[in-house]
């Protein structure tokens, strides 16, 4: 990775209190351990996983590492986490034509069990719908407690009744993440608007003398975009991002730090500071790169602070209940039919669940690369062409052409294109 090949932990489930943090920095191994007996004394217990938690955090600050648990919940090698990338989509004319097409309705349902969402929830999906089979079981008449047990059934007003709270948690939970994913997109647009500003003013006030420090602004302005979009992702290389924009010293020094985006803004600080312009151009230069601090530490709000932990619990817990128990209240009208009826509505209230939770985290799946090529090409372009726009523009004084003279060469530019 970035300055740690592996990181690799392993929490113990004995009740030892283990913790072991294995990393490779610059070619050497560094191995960490702190482990502590845990009787049965509670406090040592909190103690032990407060102590896990907080030193993770820190090797994690400090390496900017690729981080697996054993743990399959925190597994990102997972069909969910390996879809988020087929997400990151970039939409241009023939993408809104096919997104607006009537065909979009069969295209829709025909793709409907290729989808990534239908594939990630096949589980919990199959859950109900055994649960469902479980209960038209149990309650049939073939059922060999029929005779011994009650059939238990429930009534609709139940469900009629909570499906309007249900529906409310849902559609917060979704409404919110949504608004996370669009300001998130909001500051990356941001981002591409402000760095082109930043090196056309750069290009036009810099002296003639500054070619050096205008393409060491132009490296830097994308250098810092592609290191935001790595700080931001788990499973990036923050090295073999920089490699291909900054010099093997501009590199070597970045990767020294715990913070590669801040230690690129103080560069272009310094590069600001360093270009004769005068103080007014400095400070509009400045307020560029306070736009690209801000930037960052409002990614890094949404990055480091999820939706309120206990409402996704209660969300989860009271869709869980109710469609568990909703083929009680499905069979004495459906028969058999419920156990389809019962996977389809799952299917469909999961899903709107996990679209909530998969654009609660909007960094993996905005198209961030589409971003950082836009800035890396724009700038280098617009650093190319320096000479070739400044030549387009008229000297100071008397104009060198009329009206008259314009009007001319455009039409005979017209004719002979037509010719």
């Amino acid at each position: 990775m970035s300055t740690l090949s592996s990181l690799h932990v392993k929490p113990s489930f004995r009740m030892t209190g283990k913790v072991s943090v294995t990393s490779r920095t610059n070619g050497a191994a560094l191995q960490w351990k702190k482990s502590g007996s845990i009787g049965s004394s509670s406090r040592a217990l909190l103690g032990s996983v407060w102590l896990r938690k907080h030193s993770l955090s820190r090797v994690q600050e400090r390496t900017r590492a690729v981080v697996t648990y054993e743990d399959p919940d925190t597994n990102p090698d997972t069909e969910q986490e390996r879809s988020r990338k087929y997400r990151r989509v970039v939409f241009g004319g023939p993408e809104w034509i096919k997104h607006r097409a009537t065909s979009r309705y069969s295209r829709h349902m025909l793709s409907m069990f290729s989808s990534r969402v239908v594939r990630g929830l096949l589980y919990p999906v199959s859950f109900f719908a055994l649960t469902a089979g479980a209960v038209c079981f149990l309650d049939s008449s073939f059922s060999p407690l029929h005779d011994l047990v009650q059939p238990i059934s429930l009534p609709y007003s139940v469900f009629s009744l909570s499906a309007g709270s249900l529906s409310l948690l849902l559609v917060f939970r979704t409404n919110s993440s949504y608004d996370r994913w669009w300001e998130a997109r909001k500051i990356w647009g941001g981002q591409l608007n402000r760095s082109r500003d930043f090196v056309r003013q750069g290009l036009t006030w810099f002296s003639e003398e500054d070619e050096g420090l205008k393409m060491q602004l132009q490296r830097y302005t994308s250098a810092f975009a592609v290191a935001l979009k790595v700080h931001l992702r788990y499973d990036e290389d923050m090295e073999a991002e920089l490699k291909p924009i900054l010099l093997p010293h501009e590199l070597e020094e970045a990767m020294k730090e715990v913070h590669v985006p801040n230690h690129l803004l103080r560069i272009l600080s310094q590069i600001v500071m360093q270009a004769d312009i005068s103080p007014i151009q400095n400070t509009q230069m400045d307020e560029n790169i306070t736009f690209f601090e801000d930037s960052l530490g409002k990614c890094e709000r949404i990055w480091k602070t999820p939706a309120p932990i206990s409402y996704s619990r209660l969300t989860t817990r009271f869709l869980v209940f109710w469609l568990a128990f909703l083929p009680f209240a499905m069979f004495k009208d459906l028969g058999w039919f419920t156990v389809p009826i019962e996977a389809v509505i799952a299917l469909f209230f999961l899903g709107i669940k996990d679209i909530g939770t998969e654009i609660e985290e909007p960094f993996s799946i905005l198209a961030l690369e589409a971003i950082c090529t836009s800035i890396t090409n724009n700038t280098k372009a617009m650093l190319d062409t320096q000479d070739r726009d400044r030549a387009l523009v008229e000297p100071r004084g008397p104009p060198t052409m009329t009206w008259d003279t314009i009007n001319a060469t455009i039409e005979a530019e017209a004719q002979a294109a037509n010719n």
